[in-house]
């Protein structure tokens, strides 16, 4: 008996009269320099490709044209125009991020601002959001983070710092946290 011939997936995918999965002119319709990169999507088509899926900022948007191999000097005035369409808005991003992260994610003020700033978004647009975040809904939120976590009544010293460090890298101020807490953490 003759042994039993193995495919691959490629292989048996040829077999069954499937197109292969690597075809060549895919491979270079992705090189930056291809005549092929203008007969595939246009940089408007991929740019709103991106954004059909998520809002980006302008920086995000920018940073993933150029790694898809646009060339830089024609993504400027598209984002222009992006942004005259409002297709493209900082603001609409960074206020969506602002709601997630404090409303569902339970974040800080402090590390929300850092995450926009990571983003991309303007300092101007930064500082109004952050404005709108009182410090209700911080003592709010440090509250619930502290319930999720069954807080006790009476914390050990070590607890109480932990708990303190937790808060702090979600974002929380150190004032907010510490009257939150309950007193000092030098006992």
């Amino acid at each position: 008996m003759a042994p039993r011939r193995t495919f691959n997936a490629s292989e048996r995918n040829k077999a069954r009269g499937f197109a292969p999965a690597h075809t060549p002119t895919a491979s270079l319709a992705g090189t930056p320099d291809s005549p092929l990169r203008s007969a595939g999507r246009s940089l408007r088509s991929a740019a709103l490709h991106l954004l059909s899926r998520r809002d980006y900022t302008t920086h995000e948007l920018r940073s993933k044209l150029i790694d898809r191999g646009y060339d830089e000097a024609a993504i400027g005035p598209l984002l222009d125009d992006l942004t005259a369409a409002r297709f493209l808005d900082d603001r609409r991003v960074a206020a969506a991020h602002v709601r997630t992260a404090t409303g569902i994610k339970g974040r800080g003020r402090l590390r929300v601002a850092r995450e926009l700033s990571a983003r991309g978004v303007a300092r101007e647009i930064i500082s109004d959001l952050m404005s709108g975040i009182e410090g209700t809904d911080e003592a709010a939120a440090i509250r619930k983070i502290l319930a999720r976590r069954k807080w006790p009544a009476r914390p050990s010293l070590d607890d109480r710092r932990r708990m303190f460090q937790h808060l702090l890298r979600r974002g929380f101020p150190a004032g907010a946290i510490r009257r939150a807490l309950g007193g000092d953490l030098d006992e």
